[in-house]
Protein backbone atom coordinates (compact mmCIF):
# COMPACT_ATOMS: atom_id res chain seq x y z
CA UNK A 1 0.00 0.00 0.00
CA UNK A 2 1.31 3.44 -0.92
CA UNK A 3 2.64 5.86 1.68
CA UNK A 4 0.92 9.20 1.01
CA UNK A 5 2.70 12.45 1.80
CA UNK A 6 0.89 15.77 1.47
CA UNK A 7 3.49 18.42 0.64
CA UNK A 8 2.12 21.68 2.00
CA UNK A 9 2.85 25.29 2.83
CA UNK A 10 0.79 28.20 3.99
CA UNK A 11 2.27 30.55 1.42
CA UNK A 12 2.68 30.30 -2.33
CA UNK A 13 6.03 30.64 -4.04
CA UNK A 14 8.14 28.86 -1.42
CA UNK A 15 9.07 25.86 -3.57
CA UNK A 16 6.30 23.40 -2.74
CA UNK A 17 5.68 22.25 -6.32
CA UNK A 18 9.41 22.22 -7.01
CA UNK A 19 9.89 19.97 -3.98
CA UNK A 20 7.16 17.55 -5.09
CA UNK A 21 8.66 17.33 -8.59
CA UNK A 22 12.27 16.89 -7.56
CA UNK A 23 11.70 14.70 -4.51
CA UNK A 24 9.48 12.50 -6.65
CA UNK A 25 12.08 12.30 -9.41
CA UNK A 26 14.84 11.46 -6.92
CA UNK A 27 12.72 8.62 -5.53
CA UNK A 28 11.79 7.29 -8.99
CA UNK A 29 15.35 7.50 -10.28
CA UNK A 30 16.41 5.45 -7.25
CA UNK A 31 13.97 2.66 -8.05
CA UNK A 32 11.03 3.64 -5.83
CA UNK A 33 7.66 3.40 -7.60
CA UNK A 34 6.39 6.94 -7.12
CA UNK A 35 3.36 8.97 -8.21
CA UNK A 36 3.09 12.74 -7.88
CA UNK A 37 -0.42 14.17 -7.77
CA UNK A 38 -1.28 17.80 -8.47
CA UNK A 39 -4.04 18.59 -6.00
CA UNK A 40 -3.68 22.35 -6.42
CA UNK A 41 -7.08 22.50 -8.08
CA UNK A 42 -7.03 26.22 -8.76
CA UNK A 43 -3.45 26.90 -9.84
CA UNK A 44 -1.87 23.55 -10.63
CA UNK A 45 1.42 23.65 -12.55
CA UNK A 46 3.18 20.45 -11.53
CA UNK A 47 2.87 18.94 -15.02
CA UNK A 48 4.75 21.83 -16.65
CA UNK A 49 7.65 21.56 -14.21
CA UNK A 50 8.05 17.92 -15.25
CA UNK A 51 7.54 18.42 -18.98
CA UNK A 52 4.19 16.61 -19.01
CA UNK A 53 1.30 17.83 -21.18
CA UNK A 54 -1.72 18.17 -18.89
CA UNK A 55 -4.04 18.57 -21.89
CA UNK A 56 -3.07 15.20 -23.31
CA UNK A 57 -5.68 13.15 -21.46
CA UNK A 58 -7.79 13.18 -18.28
CA UNK A 59 -6.64 15.11 -15.23
CA UNK A 60 -7.12 15.14 -11.47
CA UNK A 61 -10.17 17.32 -12.08
CA UNK A 62 -11.72 14.68 -14.33
CA UNK A 63 -11.19 12.02 -11.66
CA UNK A 64 -12.63 14.21 -8.89
CA UNK A 65 -15.68 14.98 -11.01
CA UNK A 66 -16.29 11.31 -11.84
CA UNK A 67 -15.45 11.62 -15.53
CA UNK A 68 -12.34 9.39 -15.41
CA UNK A 69 -10.48 6.94 -13.20
CA UNK A 70 -7.14 7.58 -11.54
CA UNK A 71 -5.53 4.99 -13.80
CA UNK A 72 -6.82 6.87 -16.86
CA UNK A 73 -5.28 10.13 -15.68
CA UNK A 74 -1.78 8.96 -14.74
CA UNK A 75 0.94 9.94 -17.24
CA UNK A 76 4.45 8.61 -17.64
CA UNK A 77 6.91 11.29 -16.60
CA UNK A 78 10.72 11.53 -16.58
CA UNK A 79 12.98 8.90 -14.94
CA UNK A 80 10.06 6.51 -14.44
CA UNK A 81 8.04 8.98 -12.35
CA UNK A 82 4.25 8.75 -12.70
CA UNK A 83 2.41 12.08 -12.87
CA UNK A 84 -1.26 12.83 -12.29
CA UNK A 85 -1.66 16.41 -13.55
CA UNK A 86 -4.27 19.04 -12.83
CA UNK A 87 -6.32 20.97 -15.38
CA UNK A 88 -5.98 24.72 -15.83
CA UNK A 89 -9.57 25.10 -17.07
CA UNK A 90 -11.74 27.15 -14.70
CA UNK A 91 -14.81 25.12 -15.62
CA UNK A 92 -13.01 21.97 -14.49
CA UNK A 93 -12.22 23.64 -11.17
CA UNK A 94 -15.90 24.13 -10.47
CA UNK A 95 -16.73 20.51 -11.26
CA UNK A 96 -14.01 18.89 -9.13
CA UNK A 97 -15.06 17.56 -5.73
CA UNK A 98 -12.15 17.60 -3.22
CA UNK A 99 -13.96 15.08 -1.02
CA UNK A 100 -13.23 12.46 -3.68
CA UNK A 101 -9.46 12.86 -3.27
CA UNK A 102 -9.17 10.00 -0.75
CA UNK A 103 -10.71 7.57 -3.23
CA UNK A 104 -8.38 8.84 -5.96
CA UNK A 105 -5.31 8.25 -3.80
CA UNK A 106 -6.50 4.81 -2.71
CA UNK A 107 -6.70 3.80 -6.38
CA UNK A 108 -3.02 4.56 -7.05
CA UNK A 109 -0.58 1.65 -7.20
CA UNK A 110 2.83 2.86 -5.97
CA UNK A 111 5.31 2.76 -3.11
CA UNK A 112 5.08 6.50 -2.49
CA UNK A 113 2.52 9.16 -3.42
CA UNK A 114 3.42 12.83 -3.13
CA UNK A 115 0.48 15.24 -3.19
CA UNK A 116 1.12 18.83 -4.24
CA UNK A 117 -1.37 20.94 -2.29
CA UNK A 118 -2.60 24.47 -2.85
CA UNK A 119 -1.52 27.38 -0.68
CA UNK A 120 -3.81 28.99 1.87
CA UNK A 121 -6.69 27.50 3.85
CA UNK A 122 -9.66 26.24 1.84
CA UNK A 123 -11.50 22.96 1.36
CA UNK A 124 -9.28 21.81 -1.50
CA UNK A 125 -6.06 22.83 0.32
CA UNK A 126 -6.83 21.22 3.69
CA UNK A 127 -8.38 17.97 2.42
CA UNK A 128 -4.95 16.49 1.54
CA UNK A 129 -3.78 17.33 5.08
CA UNK A 130 -6.67 15.35 6.50
CA UNK A 131 -6.27 12.17 4.44
CA UNK A 132 -2.47 11.89 4.06
CA UNK A 133 -0.37 9.47 6.07
CA UNK A 134 2.06 12.29 6.82
CA UNK A 135 2.49 15.95 5.94
CA UNK A 136 5.77 17.45 4.74
CA UNK A 137 5.88 21.20 5.25
CA UNK A 138 7.81 23.44 2.87
CA UNK A 139 8.95 26.96 3.69
CA UNK A 140 11.63 29.50 3.03
CA UNK A 141 13.41 30.84 6.14
CA UNK A 142 11.66 34.24 5.96
CA UNK A 143 9.45 35.24 8.88
CA UNK A 144 6.28 35.69 6.81
CA UNK A 145 6.60 32.30 5.15
CA UNK A 146 7.28 30.60 8.49
CA UNK A 147 4.22 32.24 10.04
CA UNK A 148 1.95 30.96 7.27
CA UNK A 149 3.57 27.51 7.44
CA UNK A 150 2.89 27.43 11.18
CA UNK A 151 -0.82 27.88 10.41
CA UNK A 152 -0.70 24.90 8.06
CA UNK A 153 1.02 22.89 10.82
CA UNK A 154 -1.77 23.84 13.22
CA UNK A 155 -4.48 22.74 10.80
CA UNK A 156 -2.65 19.45 10.25
CA UNK A 157 -2.55 18.97 14.02
CA UNK A 158 -6.31 19.42 14.29
CA UNK A 159 -6.77 16.54 11.87
CA UNK A 160 -4.34 14.40 13.87
CA UNK A 161 -2.13 13.82 10.83
CA UNK A 162 1.57 13.42 11.70
CA UNK A 163 3.98 16.06 10.42
CA UNK A 164 7.13 14.46 9.00
CA UNK A 165 9.01 17.75 9.27
CA UNK A 166 9.80 20.80 7.23
CA UNK A 167 11.88 21.23 4.09
CA UNK A 168 13.58 24.62 4.13
CA UNK A 169 14.16 26.01 0.65
CA UNK A 170 16.46 28.73 -0.71
CA UNK A 171 18.89 28.38 2.13
CA UNK A 172 22.26 30.12 2.29
CA UNK A 173 25.22 29.99 4.64
CA UNK A 174 23.37 32.61 6.71
CA UNK A 175 20.28 30.46 7.27
CA UNK A 176 19.68 29.48 10.90
CA UNK A 177 18.10 26.04 10.49
CA UNK A 178 17.73 25.56 14.25
CA UNK A 179 15.68 28.75 14.46
CA UNK A 180 13.33 27.39 11.77
CA UNK A 181 12.88 24.15 13.71
CA UNK A 182 12.20 26.07 16.92
CA UNK A 183 9.71 28.40 15.23
CA UNK A 184 7.68 25.54 13.71
CA UNK A 185 8.19 22.98 16.44
CA UNK A 186 8.97 20.23 13.92
CA UNK A 187 12.26 18.74 12.73
CA UNK A 188 13.98 20.06 9.63
CA UNK A 189 13.94 17.10 7.22
CA UNK A 190 15.96 18.77 4.50
CA UNK A 191 17.51 22.03 3.36
CA UNK A 192 17.56 23.03 -0.31
CA UNK A 193 20.22 25.61 -1.18
CA UNK A 194 19.46 28.72 -3.18
CA UNK A 195 20.70 27.25 -6.46
CA UNK A 196 20.11 28.75 -9.95
CA UNK A 197 19.86 25.20 -11.30
CA UNK A 198 16.41 24.91 -9.66
CA UNK A 199 14.72 27.64 -11.70
CA UNK A 200 16.61 26.65 -14.85
CA UNK A 201 15.38 23.06 -14.57
CA UNK A 202 11.79 24.16 -13.97
CA UNK A 203 11.95 26.46 -16.99
CA UNK A 204 13.23 23.57 -19.10
CA UNK A 205 10.44 21.30 -17.85
CA UNK A 206 12.88 18.77 -16.40
CA UNK A 207 13.59 17.54 -12.87
CA UNK A 208 16.99 18.35 -11.42
CA UNK A 209 18.19 14.74 -11.62
CA UNK A 210 17.91 15.10 -15.41
CA UNK A 211 18.70 18.79 -16.00
CA UNK A 212 21.50 19.23 -13.44
CA UNK A 213 22.49 15.89 -11.86
CA UNK A 214 25.57 17.35 -10.15
CA UNK A 215 24.00 20.55 -8.79
CA UNK A 216 23.97 21.17 -5.03
CA UNK A 217 20.16 21.31 -4.98
CA UNK A 218 19.99 17.94 -6.75
CA UNK A 219 22.09 16.36 -4.02
CA UNK A 220 19.87 18.00 -1.41
CA UNK A 221 16.75 16.42 -2.90
CA UNK A 222 18.50 13.05 -3.11
CA UNK A 223 19.37 13.32 0.58
CA UNK A 224 15.79 14.29 1.40
CA UNK A 225 14.56 11.20 -0.46
CA UNK A 226 16.96 9.02 1.53
CA UNK A 227 15.97 10.57 4.86
CA UNK A 228 12.25 10.34 4.18
CA UNK A 229 12.30 6.69 3.14
CA UNK A 230 15.25 5.40 5.15
CA UNK A 231 16.83 4.13 1.93
CA UNK A 232 20.45 5.29 2.07
CA UNK A 233 21.07 4.12 -1.49
CA UNK A 234 19.16 7.23 -2.59
CA UNK A 235 21.63 9.57 -0.88
CA UNK A 236 24.26 11.39 -2.96
CA UNK A 237 27.68 9.80 -3.15
CA UNK A 238 30.00 10.76 -0.32
CA UNK A 239 32.62 13.22 -1.59
CA UNK A 240 35.46 11.55 0.33
CA UNK A 241 34.53 8.14 -1.07
CA UNK A 242 34.30 9.55 -4.57
CA UNK A 243 37.73 11.16 -4.20
CA UNK A 244 39.18 7.88 -2.92
CA UNK A 245 37.71 6.05 -5.91
CA UNK A 246 39.25 8.62 -8.26
CA UNK A 247 42.66 8.20 -6.62
CA UNK A 248 42.36 4.43 -6.93
CA UNK A 249 41.48 4.76 -10.62
CA UNK A 250 44.47 7.07 -11.16
CA UNK A 251 46.78 4.57 -9.46
CA UNK A 252 45.51 1.74 -11.67
CA UNK A 253 45.98 3.90 -14.74
CA UNK A 254 49.51 4.81 -13.65
CA UNK A 255 50.39 1.13 -13.12
CA UNK A 256 49.00 0.36 -16.54
CA UNK A 257 51.13 3.07 -18.14
CA UNK A 258 54.25 1.74 -16.40
CA UNK A 259 53.54 -1.80 -17.49
CA UNK A 260 52.91 -0.58 -21.01
CA UNK A 261 56.23 1.27 -21.02
CA UNK A 262 58.09 -1.86 -19.88
CA UNK A 263 56.47 -3.87 -22.63
CA UNK A 264 57.58 -1.34 -25.26
CA UNK A 265 61.17 -1.52 -23.99
CA UNK A 266 61.08 -5.33 -24.17
CA UNK A 267 59.81 -5.16 -27.74
CA UNK A 268 62.71 -2.90 -28.77
CA UNK A 269 65.08 -5.74 -27.96
CA UNK A 270 63.27 -8.15 -30.29
CA UNK A 271 63.39 -8.70 -34.01
CA UNK A 272 62.42 -5.62 -36.08
CA UNK A 273 60.00 -7.56 -38.25
CA UNK A 274 58.17 -8.96 -35.21
CA UNK A 275 57.96 -5.45 -33.76
CA UNK A 276 56.44 -4.12 -36.97
CA UNK A 277 53.90 -6.95 -36.97
CA UNK A 278 52.84 -6.21 -33.41
CA UNK A 279 52.62 -2.48 -34.11
CA UNK A 280 50.40 -3.12 -37.07
CA UNK A 281 48.10 -5.30 -34.94
CA UNK A 282 47.82 -2.60 -32.25
CA UNK A 283 46.95 0.02 -34.84
CA UNK A 284 44.22 -2.27 -36.19
CA UNK A 285 42.91 -2.96 -32.67
CA UNK A 286 42.72 0.73 -31.73
CA UNK A 287 41.36 2.11 -34.99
Amino acid sequence: MARVYAVASGKGGVGKTTTVANLGAALAAGGHETVVVDADLGMGNLAGVLGVDADDGPTVHDVLSGRATAADAVREGPVGLSVLPASDDLDDFGAADPSQLAALLDALDADTVLVDTSAGLSHDSVEPLRIADEVVLVSTPERGALGDTAKTRDVTGRFGTPVAGVVVTRTTTETDVNAVADRLGVPVRGTIPDDPAVSAAAEAGEPLVVAAPDAPATDAYRQLAADLTGDESLAPADEDEAAADDESDDAVAADGETAGGDAVEAESDGDADAENERTGFLRWLLR
